[in-house]
Order: C-alpha cells, then sequence, then structure tokens
C-alpha cells in the first residue's frame, strides 16, 4: 500500500491509542512506563509526530506489543475501511483546504472513535459501490459543492479576468479576436497554435482541444469560431492564473486530480470573464431584466453582440446573477440529445436550490419531457434550424410535489463536430420575491405554465402527454404509504 508521510503518522497514532485501551492504560500511566510526557504522547496519538525507531521501541515494551505491531500499515478488521480510504486516490486527490478542511481534522474525527469512523467509511464505501460512483464522479461533484460554496461567483478571477483586459487596452465595449488571442499564446507565451479535425484519428474526433505540451495547442477545426475562441482564451488563462496541474484534452477523457479539475474550472472562468466582461453584461442583464414581456430575441442579440454561444453565454449569466442581482436560488443545465432517439442526457449542472436534485435520480429514470429543453429538443427533431442558430424558450414550470415554481429560459442548438447529437441548456430562477422584485417579465401571460416533475418514474401528474415510462417509482412509494396505514388502523382495531 503507497501511503504519505501524513497517513502514517495517523496510522501510528491510531494503533497507539488502540493498544493503550486494550491494556486499560491512561496516557498519564503509559507516560510514566515509556518515560515520555503526556503531551508528547498525544500529539503521537492525533497523527502530529511520528517518533524515532528507539522511541517506537519504548512504547511497543510499555504497551507488551512488538515493534512490528506498531509500525505495520495493517489495521485490524474493524478499521480496514479506514486503510481503503487513506489509500485511495479521493482522499490523496481531494484538497481539503478549499472546504476550509485539513487533514487532521478528518484524522481527528476518526481517532475520537475509530470503530464507530470505521463503520461510518465502511457504509460510504458501500454506497458508493452500489450507485457505482467512481473517482471521476466524486471529484465533479466534489467542484459542484465548491462552486454552491461560492454561489458559482469568483471576484479573485473576475479581477485577473479585468486586469488582463486593461493591461492589453482593450475597452469593455470591444470584444477579442481569434487572431488576437493567437498572437498572445504565440508571441508571449511562445506556444503554436494548430488546427486539425483529427479525421486522421477518428476516435479524437469529438475532442475540442488536445495540449501535447505546454508550447503546443491543437484545436478542432470543426470548431464554431466561438468555441475556438473559448479554448484559446482558457489555454491563456493556464498561463496567466499559473497553473501546472491540467488535463491534456478538452472535451474530459479520463479525471485523474481534483486539481486537475479546479484548475479546468478556473481557467474556463477565466475565458468566460475574458469574453464576456463582467460589467458590460450587468449592465445588459439590467437592462433585459426590465422589459415587461419576456424577450427571447434580446438574448439572441446579445449572444451574437458577445460574440457567445449559448453554453457560455447562459452559464455566464449563472456566474453573474446570483451575486450581482440576489437571485441565488438557480440551475443550470446542459442537456444533449442525440437526433432520432428518445435519450436525454445531463452532461453539466448546477444547483443551488433544494427543490430538485437532476445528478440524483436513479440510473436508468426518464428525465421529465415537460421540461423547457427537452421540448425544445424534441421540436428540433422535427424542425431543423440549420447549423449555428438557436431557438430561445421560456417556461414556468412548476414541480408538483414540492409546489415551486421556476422561471425556466431555454436554448436549443444543432449538432457540432459533426456528431448527430443536439444540444439543450436551460437556466431557471425560482419564482420568488426576490425574483419577481428583479425580473419585470416574471408573469408575462405569453410564457406557459406548465407541471414537471423530475422524472417519469416519479411522476404524480395523471394523463400526461409526455410520459415516456410508468410511474413506477411513485406508485411503490404509494402502495408503502398506504400498506402503513392499513397497518395502523388494523393494529387500533386489535388491541
Amino acid at each position: 500500500m503507497e501511503i504519505n508521510s501524513e497517513s502514517l503518522r495517523f496510522i501510528l497514532g491510531i494503533k497507539l491509542k488502540q493498544f493503550r485501551l486494550a491494556e486499560g492504560y491512561s496516557l498519564k500511566q503509559l507516560a510514566e512506563r515509556t518515560n515520555m510526557s503526556v503531551s508528547y504522547l498525544s500529539e503521537i496519538e492525533k497523527g502530529k509526530k511520528y517518533p524515532k525507531p528507539e522511541k517506537i521501541i519504548q512504547l511497543a515494551q510499555g504497551l507488551n506489543r512488538t515493534f512490528d505491531e506498531l509500525v505495520s500499515l495493517q489495521l485490524d478488521d474493524e478499521l480496514n475501511p479506514l486503510s481503503a480510504l487513506l489509500n485511495s486516490p479521493i482522499l490523496k486527490d481531494f484538497p481539503l483546504q478549499q472546504f476550509g478542511i485539513g487533514l487532521s481534522d478528518v484524522f481527528d474525527l476518526v481517532n475520537d472513535s475509530p470503530s464507530k469512523a470505521g463503520a461510518f467509511v465502511r457504509t460510504l464505501l458501500e454506497i458508493s459501490r452500489g450507485y457505482d460512483m467512481n473517482v471521476e464522479h466524486f471529484l465533479l461533484a466534489s467542484l459542484r459543492s465548491y462552486q454552491k460554496m461560492h454561489l458559482n461567483y469568483f471576484e479573485e478571477l473576475e479581477a485577473v479576468a479585468n486586469d488582463f483586459r486593461n493591461q492589453n487596452r482593450i475597452p469593455l465595449t470591444s470584444g477579442v479576436s481569434q487572431s488576437w488571442l493567437e498572437s498572445i499564446l504565440r508571441d508571449e507565451f511562445q506556444c503554436s497554435v494548430e488546427y486539425d479535425d483529427f479525421s486522421q484519428h477518428p476516435d479524437l474526433k469529438s475532442l475540442r482541444s488536445i495540449n501535447p505540451s505546454p508550447r503546443k495547442l491543437w484545436i478542432n477545426s470543426q470548431l464554431q469560431p466561438q468555441q475556438k475562441k473559448f479554448v484559446l482564451a482558457r489555454e491563456i488563462g493556464y498561463r496567466i492564473l499559473r497553473l501546472k496541474e491540467r488535463a491534456k484534452t478538452s472535451s474530459w477523457i479520463k479525471v485523474e486530480t481534483f486539481d486537475q479539475v479546479v484548475n479546468h474550472f478556473k481557467v474556463s472562468y477565466f475565458a468566460g470573464a475574458l469574453l464576456i466582461p463582467e460589467k458590460r453584461l450587468i449592465k445588459d442583464i439590467n437592462l433585459w431584466l426590465e422589459n415587461t414581456r419576456f424577450d427571447g430575441s434580446a438574448l439572441t442579440k446579445l449572444m451574437s453582440e458577445y460574440d457567445a454561444t449559448p453554453e457560455m453565454f447562459l452559464y455566464r449569466m449563472s456566474q453573474i446573477m446570483p451575486t450581482h442581482f440576489g437571485v441565488a436560488k438557480m440551475h443550470y443545465m446542459r442537456i444533449n440529445h442525440p437526433v432520432g432517439s428518445d435519450v436525454f442526457r445531463i452532461n453539466k449542472e448546477l444547483n443551488l436550490t433544494n427543490v430538485f436534485i437532476p445528478r440524483g435520480i436513479g440510473p436508468g429514470e426518464h428525465h421529465c419531457r415537460r421540461w423547457a429543453a427537452i421540448s425544445g429538443l424534441q421540436q428540433l427533431d422535427s424542425e431543423s434550424i440549420g447549423q449555428g442558430n438557436v431557438n430561445v424558450l421560456a417556461q414556468r414550470s412548476t414541480f408538483t410535489h414540492q409546489n415551486k415554481t421556476f422561471f425556466n429560459v431555454a436554448v436549443v442548438r444543432e449538432k457540432s463536430l459533426g456528431e448527430n447529437t443536439n444540444t439543450g441548456m436551460t437556466l431557471g430562477f425560482l419564482i420568488d420575491e426576490n425574483f419577481k422584485e428583479k425580473a419585470k417579465f416574471w408573469a408575462d401571460e405569453s410564457v406557459p405554465i406548465l407541471e414537471v416533475n423530475e422524472t417519469c418514474e416519479r411522476c404524480t401528474i395523471e394523463n400526461c402527454e409526455s410520459r415516456a415510462e410508468e410511474p413506477t417509482i411513485y406508485n411503490e412509494k404509494n402502495m408503502q404509504e398506504r400498506r402503513e396505514i392499513a397497518l395502523v388502523k388494523f393494529m387500533d382495531e386489535h388491541k
């Protein structure tokens, strides 16, 4: 088992405390038996110090144990799950400091009650296996939690992007060109930029970019011009932010460490802030929110003015609106839909509410076909709008089981990169008093109101014209509730 020095200290501390308690010794009694101070022994047990070999020999003698028993990495049965946790990539790669937690805090939790902690870890491991939760899922879920902590707004990254624009004398009203971004990479960072459709490498055709070395970048030539600029801006971000740990491809082939994940997020944030500057966007969104009627064409016009794809623009809105407009109860989703199929996959999601959790549903369930983006994607199957064009839809979606209504803005577009897949994005805001105050169009009668649910399997809506599957999960839950009521009635009748 490969393990770091911090974990070595932790394991020794756990074993020392276990052996001491098994012998019935207090820290003071062990100190007397080993000629060591109570404070020193306490620091060993807490995983803060690892004693020299001669000290370990003294400890072993004082505990009636062997040297090997103390220094062995083998833990007893009840603590075996801790070994798995300590050796897992999750604990190795996850920067707890991002969440204000030190590894010592985790160790302290385990040290207080190792057997209970072992059982807890065992439970987590069993749950993760049951839900096929691999390291990649865990790291991406951790990133989403990190974003939620900050309401998806990072002032320091906004400042870096703004400073970069100022240093290069780019007015807020001006965009940046693809050739200018290429020249920055080439002249300032000695990085060459090549374009290829990767047709000679069919398995790589879906990748947006490949970074073979720090001084060479290959971009998929089939990308839209706006997407190429985003890739270039992101590469500049790696260098401006001085981030070394990174994935070699975009999109992801394999997620290896949390540093890769969070660095990818940071440079993507930088790219969005560079191409769609904060101050200008705040002004434009404010004007859009003042309309008493929902204006989808105004959003399309803004996307064009910023030379941004729908994904870039809506996601940039999700970064600005919670902090600057106070509408923090929002969600963003990107859904892929293979043309001609009944398959809809969420491949990006951020949810700052507790009303529904799209990624919390089980595998094989069918997302509600009434969602604005899904109904828009279904429409694309029968009505071609031309590659590069977009449709903007709005819907007030009421979740039946919670009686909460969202104002959803959905944008759908046809396939890119030669794939037979369309994409839909949704940016939704909980209609509460705050949203009503900010968005004058919240009650626009032309925007349809629709009852929705999470999935067909969980849905209580009768005679739904869009149902893709029977409400099996709801029926099972309903049966269980009826059974419990019947049992209570039976018990009362036969006391």
